[in-house]
Parts: structure tokens; sequence; C-alpha cells
């Protein structure tokens, strides 16, 4: 088992490589905003992860979208410069100068009128924030995911997608809660909250193998 679990995590980097040369190039803001996070240790997105966050949000041809957690703005980025014409990203963060570094980032990557900031702790500020929304992305507290997305959910459309990274929890969460050499003290929330996430009645989900793990749900139509 150990030399098939070797052997996978070295085609896992190997692929990665490989995709990762033959796309094409993101772009000077979006690399120095990854030179930026790593500099100052900042948890942003994972680049393939924003990739197919963009991908989805240009195929269902959003125009209206929702996001927790702007850190520096590389998601956010991404995600308004997907949308269609006329379309607004509403992204909350509780930091300040966050909110300021994003909006210097979204003017130099040319989208700056497509974003909308809200500073304060997210499920305050989504009170006041009304839907409907074709998507939203969660990226911030992980033990808040639950009630973050109830309060997108309420908000999304039905037909509306919700994407929420880290749910993979950096390959922690594969691992049984008694492998504690492994465990960090938030990995049973977010393997709770996975189990949650796919059971959920309102969603059509699954949970993508890509980046540190996204999830993808879709809203149910409601039923007659």
């Amino acid at each position: 088992m150990a030399h098939e679990y070797r052997h996978s995590g070295e085609r896992h980097i190997r692929d990665s490589a490989y995709l990762e040369r033959i796309h094409p190039d993101i772009g000077s803001v979006l690399l120095g905003m990854e030179d930026e996070a790593e500099r100052d240790g900042l948890p942003i997105t994972e680049r393939p992860s924003t990739r197919l966050l963009s991908l989805v949000v240009r195929a269902m041809g959003a125009r209206r979208a929702l996001e927790i957690g702007t850190n520096i703005g590389y998601s956010a980025i991404a995600i308004a410069s997907a949308l269609g014409d006329g379309g607004e990203l509403v992204t909350l963060d509780i930091d300040p100068e966050m909110h300021e570094r994003a909006r210097a980032n979204a003017d130099r990557a040319g989208v700056g009128d497509r974003v909308t900031l809200v500073t304060g702790p997210a499920l305050e500020t989504i009170a006041g924030i009304d839907g409907p929304f074709d998507f939203a992305y969660i990226d911030a507290d992980k033990g808040s995911y639950p009630q973050y997305l109830d309060a997108v959910i309420e908000r999304l459309r039905p037909g509306g997608v919700v994407a929420l990274d880290n749910l993979l929890w950096l390959g922690q969460a594969a691992h049984e809660p008694e492998d504690s050499d492994f465990h960090r003290e938030s990995t049973p929330i977010i393997r709770a909250f996975n189990e949650a996430f796919l059971a959920d009645a309102r969603l059509d989900s699954t949970i993508v193998q890509v980046g540190d793990g996204v999830g993808m749900g879709v809203k149910r139509l409601p039923v007659d």
C-alpha cells in the first residue's frame, strides 16, 4: 500500500506539472499576486482551482456572483473576469486591509468596476445583501462553512452554483480521526462538513479532486 501511495503521489506531481506547462499564461497581475501571497504567507485559492471557478462561471453565463473570503482578490479577479457583460461580484471579508489590497489588485486587472467589496464579519454583512446570485464561492473560516453555505443557498437562484475550497484540507480529510499524526484540530470539522454537503437535499453536489479539493453544488429546482 505504501508503495502504491508513493507512486500515486509522484504521478500527481508529474501530472500537475504537465498540465501547468500546457495551460496559457495567467498574466502578470495574477502572477504578481501569487508572489505577493507567498511573500506574506496569505492563503489564496490554488491556480488550478481558480481556473475551474472561472470556467464554471463563464460556462453558465453568470452575471451576478457572491464570494465569502476576499483575501487579496486572487479568486475575485478570476470570477469577475469570467462574468457576462454588466456582471457584478459582491465579495465579503472581515479584514479592511485585505480589501484595500484586493481593490488595488482588481483595478490593476481591469475588473475593479465589476467588484463590490463589503467589509465586516460575513455572517453579519450578508444579512444586508439580497439575492438572487448565479454563482457563489466560499473560501473563509472553515468552522463557519455550514453557516456560510446556508446563507449562500438562500441567496442562490435555482440552478445556481456554489463552490467551496479546501475540502481535502491539505490531504488530511482522507485520514481517519484516530490517525493523529495527520490531523489538525480542524480536520474533523472539514470531514463532517464534507459529508453534510454531499447529503444536502437542497443541492446536487460533488467534491472535485483539484487543488485542495473544490466542492461544487447546484441548487435544485423547487418541487411543485
